[in-house]
């Protein structure tokens, strides 16, 4: 029973960072740096979420393709909706791996389909903590010493180089199901073999390594335009190009940890510490946080009434 209540109470650490936040805050101050925004900037950051789904949505049809299975780009694109929805609403955005269940759904296998899924938030986690890189050196005034800096950006580059390797290898991947792991669970042996067995279909090419870094750089771009013009609408120039792309890179990566629900909290720590950094107000980077808000928001609901018209089946969970 430990275990759940422990769960829980990661998931309230962001939450109640931001109640710290706004329990410091000039809340009418607030109010009226949210009224002052402008309205164009943010309507036009919100109007670009289609290319941004459609984008990450031909991505994932490559990496599909990629392991012998297929998948029409209209119905990527609304699964990958769906998905943005579950994996709002959920800590570290796990829900997102429920794509999986609707190609199971589809008699597509149930480990490739898990695989394709993972592969695709891999590709947004490299791009987005090299980026995150920039975010921690931006943040530096914060560190007790440069050292801690640079132990940070190796840290983090030798998780990549390691989750990489064991996701996209054949070898390293058949070693960690086939090996590592029955180890751990000596009762998922026969499981984990037939996971390895289905896996088999995953081939890297360089053709898939130049379409997928393409795809996800497109809608890396458009992310961070999405996240530019928040920054114009509060009238928040200062900052720089650099600085923006850094420390909201670093938010995405941050978000994916089960400490919170929807980067609530999280975001507002990151955003606090380099606004303050830049002469801006505690009042200032909370208003920016809730226009980020916006954009989950956006996703929620649009992910939501998509779902209507693909709802799960009666049991909503994988069968394997």
């Amino acid at each position: 029973m430990a275990r759940p209540w422990f769960s829980w109470l990661l998931r309230l650490i962001g939450p109640a960072l931001l109640i710290g936040f706004l329990a410091t805050s000039d809340l009418r101050l607030l109010w009226e740096i949210l009224r002052a925004a402008e309205l164009a900037p943010i309507v036009l950051s919100l109007a670009l979420m289609p290319p941004f789904v459609i984008f990450k949505s031909w991505r994932w049809t490559q990496i599909l393709r990629a392991m012998n299975m297929s998948l029409d780009l209209p119905s990527a694109c609304a699964l990958y909706t769906v998905g943005l929805f579950y994996g709002t609403t959920t800590p570290g955005q796990a829900g997102d791996l429920l794509k999986a269940v609707y190609l199971r759904e589809r008699g597509l296998p149930t480990a490739p389909a898990l695989l394709s899924v993972v592969l695709d938030r891999l590709c947004d986690l490299i791009i987005m903590a090299l980026l995150g890189m920039i975010g921690v050196f931006a943040l530096g005034q914060l560190l007790p010493s440069r050292e801690l800096q640079q132990l940070i950006v190796i840290a983090m580059g030798v998780g990549l180089i390691v989750v990489t390797t064991l996701l996209t290898a054949r070898k390293p991947r058949s070693w960690l199901l086939t090996e590592v792991l029955p180890r751990v669970a000596p009762r998922l042996r026969t499981r984990l073999d037939h996971w390895n067995e289905q896996m088999h279909s995953l081939t890297i090419t360089p053709r898939l390594v130049i379409v997928v870094s393409g795809a996800t750089l497109l809608s890396v771009a458009f992310t961070f335009t999405r996240l530019w013009l928040l920054f114009l609408a509060l009238g928040l120039t200062a900052i720089p190009l650099l600085v923006i792309v850094g420390s909201s890179a670093l938010i995405a990566v941050l978000q994916a940890l089960p400490i919170s629900i929807g980067g609530v909290g999280v975001r507002d720590v990151i955003l606090i510490a380099i606004l303050t950094a830049y002469g801006y107000t505690q009042e200032q980077a909370l208003a920016l946080s809730t226009t980020f808000l916006l954009i989950n928001i956006e996703h929620t609901l649009v992910g939501f009434i998509v779902s209507f018209w693909y709802p799960l089946g009666r049991s909503g969970t994988i069968s394997l």
